[in-house]
């Protein structure tokens, strides 16, 4: 039976940029990280509460130059369209993005309870950030799940690291 949503796995062509774009300019912690089976490390990083792991191409993989997007994809993808995040405000986060340098595919869009906008990070990932636009009477329970999620990403910092810890050990 699955109990919970593990983790994304993202290659990259340059750790260290990719790194550095998930912690600094995305705001994803770093955990630690562990060797892998191709001889190299994954990076593990929390962002909103999920495991990112990050590592290089193993052997025998290649990075390709990304096809451009579509709505939200890219135009020639492998099925997976696009990550998405929530956010509480978007325009500080655009302002962010653009401030590194990272174009944003078109305004933001939506009416109604979600407005929301897409972006290519690093290595040709699609990002979509969406914000929650809520009347007053639910403002309570999106409070509630901000604080919910905050919980989860302080239990899983816990059990990652305790993971790193116990695999570094041995």
């Amino acid at each position: 039976m699955i109990t919970n949503f593990d983790h994304i796995h993202l290659y990259t062509a340059n750790l260290p940029d990719t790194l550095h774009f998930y912690e600094h300019v995305l705001g994803a912690e770093p955990v630690g990280a562990l060797v892998n089976n191709h001889g190299g490390q994954n990076h593990l990083l929390l962002l909103a509460g999920q495991f990112l792991a990050i590592s290089t191409y193993p052997d025998g993989i290649s990075p390709q130059e990304p096809p451009s997007h579509g709505d939200g994809a890219l135009t020639h993808g492998f099925g997976v369209a696009h990550l998405g995040v929530n956010v509480r405000e978007l325009q500080p986060l655009i302002d962010r993005l653009q401030s590194a340098g990272v174009t944003v595919h078109d305004p933001p869009r939506g009416a109604g309870a979600v407005r929301y906008v897409y972006f290519t990070a690093p290595d040709g990932v699609v990002i979509e950030l969406t914000e929650y636009v809520v009347p007053d009477r639910l403002r309570p329970a999106v409070a509630a799940l901000h604080a919910f999620n905050r919980a989860i990403h302080a239990a899983r910092r816990v059990v990652g690291k305790a993971l790193i810890d116990s695999a570094t050990a041995q």
